[in-house]
């Protein structure tokens, strides 16, 4: 999409929104920054829609294929605490847990921090 006015983009990221895309994405769709994303959103909610944004379901095999060492492109961040969920429940630890999964020690760590905390 190229040259849209203020309420085509807003309306585009309203639609976007509603299918569960994040504000970077959305952004990277639009050509548009991530602010603006966030601005469009605040405006709604100023003007009443109580849209609430609620992330895509997780992808069970994708959190299977992570865990067993395969990370897919393009792994979301709740797939990814998941599939460390995965790791600790099989007793691995957080150095083999991070190479699996192609992030650090310090992710599983704080991973894991959070989810004893909640």
């Amino acid at each position: 999409m190229s040259a849209l006015t203020p309420a085509q983009r807003h309306a585009a990221i309203a639609e976007l929104d509603r299918q569960g895309l994040s504000a970077q994405a959305i952004a990277k769709q639009l050509g548009c920054t991530p602010r603006t994303v966030h601005r469009a959103r605040s405006k709604r909610r100023a003007a009443g829609d109580i849209w609430i944004w609620t992330g895509p379901e997780p992808d069970q095999v994708a959190i299977e294929r992570a865990a067993a060492g395969e990370p897919p492109e393009g792994l979301t961040w709740i797939e990814r605490r998941a599939a460390i969920a995965q790791c600790d429940q099989w007793g691995l630890p957080a150095a083999v847990t991070a190479a699996r999964l192609g992030c650090t020690r310090q992710t599983v760590y704080y991973a894991r921090s959070r989810r004893t905390a909640a």
